[in-house]
């Protein structure tokens, strides 16, 4: 199985498209954690709707700053019970192939895919590296072993991702990568 880790921070109901995306999932072995920074019991109420134990609201006490990234510290140290975690955004829209191609390649401690990403413009594709600046939280799973022992060690940079991605590449615990090459994600 695999977590998805969706931070938001009051965003418009018509930007949760995460949450129907992963409803739609082909491959129904899959968790998400919606994961406020800071309260938010509209948030909590629409998660809550749905009914499905799949989909778990979390909140902070407050609002943290760093674009979530201390509450995908909290998520992935307390809550992310699977083998794989993705990091991603309550305003990113996967398609519903996209838990079925990661969970295609379980043999693999870090898989990694294209997307549609604002740091190559939404007309073009992000090419994904793993790496700094060609990396974004959304795309890319790792063994939740690795995620834990590695850390996200600098969560206030605006490039948190790359660096945690970097990090972990260098530790010597990911092993073996795989690139889906293929767009799973758009984000935001």
């Amino acid at each position: 199985m695999v977590t998805f880790i969706a931070p938001a921070f009051n965003e418009k109901i018509e930007s949760y498209i995460f949450i129907g995306a992963m409803l739609c999932q082909q491959d129904v072995n899959w968790r998400a954690i919606i994961y406020h920074n800071g309260p938010n019991k509209w948030l909590r109420y629409f998660v809550e709707s749905f009914a499905d134990k799949r989909l778990v609201y979390r909140e902070s006490l407050t609002n943290s700053g760093a674009w979530g990234t201390f509450n995908r510290i909290d998520a992935i140290n307390n809550w992310v019970e699977t083998e794989y975690v993705v990091q991603t955004s309550i305003q990113d829209y996967w398609f519903p192939i996209a838990s079925r191609r990661i969970l295609e390649h379980q043999d693999m401690d870090f898989i990694y895919w294209n997307s549609i990403n604002h740091l190559a413009g939404y007309e073009n594709m992000l090419d994904c590296r793993p790496e700094i600046d060609h990396i974004d939280w959304g795309n890319f799973a790792i063994r939740t072993e690795i995620a834990r022992k590695v850390g996200i060690n600098q969560p206030t940079e605006f490039t948190a991702d790359g660096i945690f991605v970097t990090d972990c590449m260098n530790s010597g615990l990911v092993k073996n990568q795989y690139k889906i090459n293929q767009v799973l994600t758009i984000h935001n």
